[in-house]
């Protein structure tokens, strides 16, 4: 009975020694596959979506200064610069098709087609 348990015992310690140990991956978010690229719309407007939840890029050759968060499904920025947009939060869905993207607003609106650039 002892041998049965002793080799029992050295069959676990075996396997747990041989597990591999992974770091979680970072969630998925609505803007993942956006995350550090250059959202270019045809108006001249710039974002860039930072994987410190941060969005720059220009409008109207201003500086974007702004927060984000995401889920799975939705992104809401606010912004402190530039004054147009200053104090104002958008939340939508990003709708990406290929290298382009259309955010729907909870109001039923949507934003300009931006081309995703690297």
């Amino acid at each position: 009975m002892k041998t049965i348990f002793a080799i029992s015992l050295a069959a676990v310690s075996l396997l747990t020694a041989c597990q591999t140990v992974t770091p979680d991956a970072a969630p998925t978010t609505a803007v993942t596959p956006l995350v550090g690229k250059k959202l270019m719309a045809d108006n001249g407007l710039v974002i860039i979506m930072n994987a410190d939840g941060t969005v720059s890029g220009t409008a109207r050759g201003e500086d974007i200064d702004g927060t984000y968060v995401a889920t799975a499904k939705e992104v809401c920025s606010t912004y402190a610069a530039p004054e147009f947009l200053a104090g104002k939060e958008f939340c939508s869905e990003p709708q990406i098709d290929g290298n382009t993207v259309v955010f729907l607003r909870r109001d039923g609106s949507k934003s300009a087609t931006y081309t995703i650039g690297g």
